[in-house]
């Protein structure tokens, strides 16, 4: 998925922190110097993560000019993560079988193979395998209204929420945070009065009536019982024929009160 092609979903991140007067040159050093580096067969790391251009995000030698991320008070980017995926037993299986071609060859005795020689062996072979694969790729690309405080990640779960957003906030100096609609009420240009209204409100039932009966309910049968009702319920309304005390029973209150 992504901003120019693909499915339209995505993930909002509200901004904190005043972009640079001059965004272009220091956007344009900051992101080269995270850009993405292509992993290399031959060295030990098997991932490799930072920022590409979004029309070109395999291009490895294209670099990051301000004049394909910035579009007036937008910063679009994309980050994209690399990864070597040599599943264990493929590598265990050709790592055995490496070492056995070198018994053979060698004459060698396998009672003298001990653990620094099976891992010099299995390095090399996973070096041979990663030189026949291609690492699995990821990209997403992020679209940041300056102007509004608001960026636009096309992609979902523990990369976006956690990688992507601290590299993010190291390469912008900025803060980031998932900006659900409740958070981004408070960012709307309101007057003071529907301000004062909204800062006022409190978390409330979802379906208020059916939990109104129910604490009505209980608050009714714990009074005829003699009980004092709960603190914090509402009072019970006044009934003309009470519930007896010796009616009341534990099982009076196994059936829900919409349930009859």
């Amino acid at each position: 998925m992504g901003a120019l092609a693909g499915s339209l979903s995505y993930m909002r991140f509200l901004v904190d922190g005043d972009p640079p007067k001059n965004p272009g040159p220091a956007f344009e050093k900051t992101l080269e110097s995270r850009r993405f580096t292509p992993l290399n067969p031959a060295m030990e790391a098997s991932e490799s993560a930072g920022w590409v251009a979004t029309e070109a995000p395999f291009d490895d030698d294209l670099p990051i000019t301000r004049g394909m991320f910035l579009f007036g008070d937008l910063v679009v980017v994309s980050y994209r993560e690399d990864k070597w995926a040599i599943p264990k037993p493929v590598l265990k299986r050709e790592t055995q079988k490496r070492i056995q071609q070198i018994i053979d060859e060698e004459k060698k005795d396998p009672e003298t193979i001990g653990k620094a020689f099976v891992k010099a062996v299995q390095d090399s072979v996973l070096v041979q395998l990663k030189q026949k694969s291609l690492p699995r790729s990821k990209i997403i690309d992020v679209v940041w209204d300056m102007s509004k405080g608001e960026a636009r990640v096309f992609g979902r779960g523990t990369v976006v929420s956690e990688r992507l957003a601290s590299l993010f906030e190291r390469t912008f100096q900025v803060r980031v945070d998932v900006g659900p609609w409740a958070a981004r009420a408070f960012r709307l240009d309101l007057g003071s009065r529907a301000m004062g209204v909204l800062e006022r409100l409190s978390p409330g039932w979802l379906f208020p009536d059916p939990m109104r009966a129910i604490e009505d309910g209980l608050d009714e049968a714990l009074t005829g019982a003699g009980t004092a009702p709960s603190i914090g319920m509402p009072k019970p309304k006044p009934t003309t024929t009470p519930l007896p005390a010796a009616t009341a029973t534990a099982g009076d209150f196994d059936t829900p009160p919409w349930e009859g």
